[in-house]
């Protein structure tokens, strides 16, 4: 085949594919050299669109399941913030309250045995409190005593009795006299029975007269019914407002 043969050819095939057949061309020309470049033609690029993409989405883009997650985490903790605060409101109106009647009760206790002292005068002993701390730190008083002497005065029917009367009106001064309050003043109202009826006696062996003496006796019987009654009027009440085991109410307490 003659030289013409051959570029009759390559005509052709250059006219079907211009752009082979000009790398064919350049390749044959230039040798090594001109085959590695043509990796990097144009035509490399073309036959492998986007070579060395992954294609894949950016990183730091976020999802909407992310968005509903971190949503909902939100509303957890609102929620958990809001319940925390019903709590402490509660706890702090609990507190409020119990400081309140702490108070109330310190006011009353005190008054009470206040009274106890002040009409007792000078047979009422000093005041004893018990406490209970309240939930600011302070101490209140819940209860109390005043020590009160009851004993006769010896060989002195007369003064025993005053002093008995006034005994029994320090146990009944606070304006609600607890049940070891009326069991004071029933104990005195007992003992000044027991007073009259000594005086009773002296009144008897001094006078000479049957009528004297008749009246002595009635007067003794009549001072000893007096005791018994009253004796009876506090058992009942204690019995019917003494709680089981003691009250817890201020009292008056008795010392011979």
């Amino acid at each position: 085949m003659n030289n013409l043969g051959v570029s009759s050819v390559f005509s052709g095939i250059a006219a079907a594919y211009p752009r082979v057949a000009g790398a064919a061309a350049a390749a044959s020309a230039s040798g090594p050299a001109a085959t590695a470049a043509t990796a990097t033609s144009p035509i490399a690029q073309e036959v492998v669109p986007g070579a060395g993409q992954s294609g894949a989405l950016p990183t730091n883009a976020a999802s909407p399941s992310d968005e509903s997650a971190a949503d909902s985490q939100a509303e957890q903790q609102a929620q958990i913030q809001r319940q925390l605060s019903q709590v402490e409101a509660e706890l702090l109106r609990v507190r409020q309250t119990e400081i309140r009647e702490l108070a109330s009760r310190d006011r009353e206790v005190r008054t009470h045995e206040q009274a106890h002292k002040a009409v007792g005068g000078q047979y009422a002993g000093a005041v004893s409190y018990s406490y209970e701390r309240g939930p600011d730190g302070r101490l209140y008083a819940v209860g109390g005593s005043v020590a009160i002497d009851t004993a006769p005065v010896p060989g002195d029917p007369a003064a025993t009795l005053q002093k008995l009367q006034q005994v029994q009106r320090a146990a009944l001064a606070p304006a609600q006299p607890s049940a070891q309050d009326i069991a004071v003043a029933a104990q005195a109202a007992q003992a000044m029975a027991q007073a009259r009826a000594e005086l009773a006696t002296e009144t008897v062996d001094a006078s000479t007269g049957e009528d004297d003496a008749a009246t002595v006796i009635r007067d003794r019987t009549a001072a000893t019914a007096d005791a018994d009654k009253s004796l009876a009027v506090y058992r009942q009440v204690s019995a019917a407002d003494s709680p089981a085991g003691g009250s817890a109410s201020p009292s008056v307490q008795t010392w011979a």
